[in-house]
């Protein structure tokens, strides 16, 4: 796969029911879809594990 160009991945997930209808009450609550809030979420994941891994970087280098 050419990741050279740009693209809207596309991924399929499973999950709990129980965990689905939390996340879905979460959507209607906010009034968006769920596939908005799974995506919200998953993007602040990132963004703060990877301000983590930031914050750690200088540790590594007096190993």
């Amino acid at each position: 796969m050419n990741r050279d160009i740009p693209f809207d991945a596309r991924i399929a997930v499973r999950m709990p029911q129980s965990l689905y209808d939390k996340l879905e009450r979460w959507a209607e609550a906010e009034d968006r879809p769920l596939a908005n809030l799974i995506y919200t979420l998953v993007k602040q994941a990132v963004t703060e594990r990877e301000q983590l891994m930031q914050a750690l970087e200088p540790d590594r280098d007096s190993s």
